[in-house]
């Protein structure tokens, strides 16, 4: 499908949607030109790179179906769901098109080189990005010109981005970490990006040692397999490099330890979410940075970690980390019911539990929803899944609890490098955790359902898993 802008109306009707399954150098202008001209960018990202059946964008006030010429619709359930179906015609310039479109790569050779933005309100809806949705539903984010703003200045701050920056452009432009923290913080701070078209750990590597950055911002599957590229061709990565930033999952500190090592370069890890804008927390690129730990809060963010009435709980006790500052978004669109239950005076409650220590460094434990009860007892998935990562054979591993009658059982679901058992696994884990916290079941596959960034998607290893994005044809 070719990149389809809705016209310009009113200011508060003017709409951009944006889609496109091959990415190319549009993306790296329709985002930000979209808002330099007062616009809303949006982009749905599907959870998974192979969604089958009927998909539909949610939360819209009203819904529609936009299939390709030849796609087959289940017309009577579409109906049933009082769901809207159009169809999108065959490519060529005779072509008809969805209605009050216009072809982008036509609108750049019919344009005017003269460009005057315009000028938007502080408050004003830049964009809408969707979550993830490793938990449930994709919601989308509202995120304002103010929440952009805000976090470019925060990141700038910490990373000292100047013009002589060059930024490894690795991560994709419609996730909130490769489209705020790269894209517009290069075109903010006036720095470079070094675009990595085609991800592979040998063209990453092979474009770092050719083009010499001074900056990479990754996910901890890139660092991971950068390292072990490092560590089989024992050579370390350019001098030029002053700063490596982990984000979107967490990261071992073992493999942070090790990618030092291999790499000659530092590795610091920070959080955010799409709610704000990306990084709201880094380990101090000058200060004492502390492996496991995702630092510190940026400028303009407050964090604090609160019990299950929002109260604010005392230094290493563990609890919903929450934070607010002027990046945090106002809510997620036409969901008013999530936006309320997101929020507590003021404050944006993230989902994810966890510490901060003596020394106001911040600790992620878990995700809220993911937290186990078993007999009585609370046990955490992570500690679970970074024993079993210690095993020399586990290369991934994802830990839930299932009903099982009455009972709650640990569910471990790994993929191995090698020949490994169940029995041995379990071993393993007994050596290391209490007889409670070790696995019930060993389930062994050969890759995880993730997301673009990197996350398990946990949802789709239950059972009784049903994307509720799909309208089943009966």
């Amino acid at each position: 499908m070719k990149w389809k802008i809705f016209s310009r109306k009113k200011r508060k009707e003017q709409w951009r949607l944006i889609f496109k399954p091959d990415g190319d150098v549009a993306d790296v202008m329709a985002l930000p030109g979209a808002v330099a001209e007062g616009q809303i960018a949006g982009r749905y990202l599907l959870a998974s790179s192979v969604t089958s059946g009927t998909v539909i964008v949610q939360g819209v006030s009203r819904k529609g179906i936009l299939a390709g010429a030849d796609v087959a619709v289940d017309h009577d359930a579409a109906s049933a769901h009082d769901v809207d179906v159009a169809y999108q015609p065959r490519s060529g310039r005779a072509s008809l098109r969805p209605a009050e479109t216009i072809n982008l790569e036509e609108m750049m050779l019919e344009a005017s080189n003269e460009f005057t933005s315009a000028p938007p309100d502080p408050e004003d809806l830049a964009c809408i990005l969707y979550t993830s949705g490793t938990t449930g539903r994709p919601k989308g984010v509202m995120l304002t010109v103010d929440n952009f703003l805000s976090e470019q200045q925060a990141t700038a701050q910490a990373l000292d981005i100047g013009p002589k920056d060059k930024i490894v452009g690795v991560l994709p432009f419609f996730h909130v970490f490769g489209l705020s923290n790269i894209l517009y913080l290069a075109l903010v701070r006036g720095a470079s990006i070094i675009l990595v078209p085609q991800y592979s750990p040998g063209n990453l590597l092979r474009t770092i040692v050719e083009t010499r950055p001074t900056l990479m911002m990754a996910i901890p599957t890139m660092f991971i397999h950068l390292l072990t590229l490092l560590e089989r061709k024992k050579v370390p990565l350019p001098d030029s490099i002053r700063l490596c930033v982990s984000g979107a999952a967490p990261l071992p500190k073992e493999v942070i330890e090790a990618f030092e090592v291999a790499s000659g370069a530092r590795l610091l890890e920070g959080y955010g979410l799409t709610e704000t804008v990306a990084a709201c927390c880094l380990n101090p690129p000058d200060g004492v940075s502390k492996a496991g730990s995702i630092g510190t809060p940026l400028a303009g963010f407050e964090m604090k970690v609160v019990d299950a009435n929002g109260k604010e709980l005392p230094r290493e006790d563990a609890g919903e980390i929450a934070v607010r500052g002027k990046g945090v978004t106002a809510g997620y669109y036409n969901l008013e019911q999530d936006t309320k239950e997101a929020f507590h005076d003021g404050w944006f409650l993230t989902g994810d539990m966890g510490y901060q220590d003596e020394d106001g460094y911040f600790f992620i434990t878990d995700r809220k929803k993911e937290i186990i009860i078993k007999a009585g007892l609370n046990i955490s998935p992570g500690e679970v899944e970074e024993v079993l990562l210690r095993h020399p054979l586990v290369k991934e591993a994802a830990v839930l609890g299932r009903k099982k009658g009455e009972r709650e059982e640990i569910v471990a679901f790994v993929t191995t490098r090698g020949d490994l058992s169940a029995k041995e696994l379990i071993s393993h884990c007994k050596g290391a955790l209490s007889n409670f916290k070790v696995p019930d079941v060993i389930s062994f596959m050969e890759t995880l359902p993730m997301t673009i960034t990197g996350k398990v998607l946990k949802k789709e290893l239950i059972n009784d898993y049903q994307d509720e994005r799909r309208i089943e044809q009966k």
